[in-house]
């Protein structure tokens, strides 16, 4: 008789166990949604997206970046597997570089649940140029747009995400006074590039970009005629490019100037240490006035 009574006992106290695991399970289910929906999956076309969404997201997000180290953004194809990587993903940032304007409608088809938003909204562009993300004045908008989309996503972490949108606020401020540093006794204004770039980035800091290349297309003979000329004529002894484009044009014009030619590459995910360093190979090529 004690027998089956501590056996029904045990058995009770077993349900009891049970059912609460499984309120407590379905509590971090509904209320917290971390077993459910954290991290939130994401993705971007170029890697320094992915730094902009995890300084915002930290642990809360997974940050997938669609173009691949090297590869060119004009010309760019995703492969089967990168479009299959779409079908799990919640939100697209995108920022209408080349390739995700051309593969945009396949890139929806994948998944019709995943939300795309827009970081250029609100921002004026030149001549319908993409490259946003090389000033900080304009990062801190797309920072702002990416914050407000993560949020909508997971109101949970409404707090978190501000915090740390106001935490990279500040972090663009100091590098924005350490680009100007290394730029405020340059000799020169006018730097030359291959690919037309970084006209944000000039702009923003007070230079002047020249690109050898014009509308996708290497330049000409005539047009490498003038822009030697021009280099002669106002001192530039470097050339500017980057090492997803062919080098070739900018190599015969850093040889026809008796300059060199300088890698900066617009695309390294490690945003803020490679925009100094393109600011120090800049301030480095323009020359002093000390």
């Amino acid at each position: 008789m004690t027998s089956s009574l501590e056996h029904r006992g045990m058995t009770e106290r077993g349900w009891v166990s049970v059912f609460l695991l499984f309120f407590i399970g379905m509590f971090f289910l509904t209320s917290k949604g971390w077993a459910k929906r954290l991290p939130i999956q994401v993705a971007v076309s170029i890697p320094p997206q992915a730094y902009f969404v995890k300084q915002i997201g930290g642990q809360r997000v997974r940050v997938t970046a669609l173009l691949p180290p090297g590869a060119n953004p004009a010309t760019y194809e995703p492969k089967a597997k990168t479009l299959m990587t779409l079908s799990k993903e919640e939100i697209y940032f995108r920022i209408h570089v080349p390739f995700e304007d051309a593969w945009m409608e396949k890139f929806r088809a994948v998944n019709r649940r995943m939300v795309v938003v827009d970081t250029t909204k609100g921002i004026r562009k030149i001549h319908h140029d993409p490259h946003i993300w090389l000033a900080p004045t304009m990062v801190e908008r797309q920072a702002r747009i990416i914050c407000k989309a993560l949020e909508k996503q997971d109101p949970s972490g409404k707090e978190f995400y501000e915090e740390n949108l106001l935490d990279f606020k500040q972090k663009l401020s100091r590098l924005d006074n350490k680009i100007r540093n290394y730029l405020k006794n340059v000799k020169r204004k006018t730097f030359l590039v291959y690919h037309p770039c970084w006209g944000y980035f000039a702009k923003e800091f007070g230079l002047s970009q020249v690109a050898l290349e014009r509308e996708g297309k290497a330049p000409g003979a005539a047009t490498l005629v003038r822009i030697i000329k021009m280099a002669h004529d106002k001192g530039i002894r470097c050339v500017f490019a980057q090492p997803q484009f062919d080098t070739r044009s900018a190599r015969i014009v850093a040889s026809q100037i008796h300059g060199r030619l300088v890698l900066i590459d617009p695309l390294a995910e490690d945003w803020d240490r490679n925009l100094l360093r393109v600011a120090e190979k800049i301030a480095h090529c323009l020359g002093s006035r000390e």
